[in-house]
């Protein structure tokens, strides 16, 4: 109870000073210098079991790769990547130890166009040409940041489905079947 008392008085005379003037309160509270940035959310045709669902799904595939790149993210990534697709499983590394290490990737999201495909007995094959700007990049805390060279490629990609969902079981250069 004596604390208390205490308490309330300090209040009291602290509230009465003789400064006419109001102070501004302090904030603890500091915006982000980022904003958040969500996982994409798969659109309903890119679940379908179709070719043109094939394609959608790759479409969403690149920009859960790009959300993976802008953030070290790869839990989304590795869940659409099988884990026998080595082009799937470089870039994850890639991502998730570049981050780990206080690096980081920034402007170089990939964007593809003319996809081609082809539907075969196992697999889906979609063939694309990606671009991306030269972005910028550090490999980790305490290195210099370095600008990357931009893509302007064709890869290739198969798709297959796992029970009722597509996974990416290809990626590379080159014809992936």
């Amino acid at each position: 109870m004596r604390v208390l008392v205490v308490l309330v008085a300090l209040l009291v005379v602290g509230a009465c000073g003789s400064d006419p003037q109001p102070k501004e309160p302090k904030s603890t509270a500091t915006a982000s210098a980022t904003p958040t940035i969500s996982v994409p959310t798969m659109p309903a045709q890119a679940k379908e079991n179709s070719p043109e669902g094939a394609d959608a799904f790759l479409r969403h595939y690149v920009d859960v790769l790009n959300f993976a790149s802008r953030t070290g993210n790869v839990s989304e990534l590795s869940r659409l990547s099988s884990p026998k697709c080595v082009g799937c499983q470089r870039y994850i590394a890639l991502y998730r130890d570049t981050y780990k290490s206080g690096g980081y990737f920034k402007d170089s999201d990939w964007t593809f166009s003319g996809s081609k495909l082809e539907v075969g007995d196992y697999e889906t094959y979609l063939d694309v040409h990606v671009t991306a700007p030269k972005g910028h990049y550090k490999v980790a805390a305490g290195e210099p940041e370095k600008t990357g060279n931009g893509e302007d490629s064709d890869l290739s990609f198969a798709v297959a489905r796992r029970g009722d969902e597509w996974r990416v079981t290809q990626l590379g250069q080159g014809q992936a079947r």
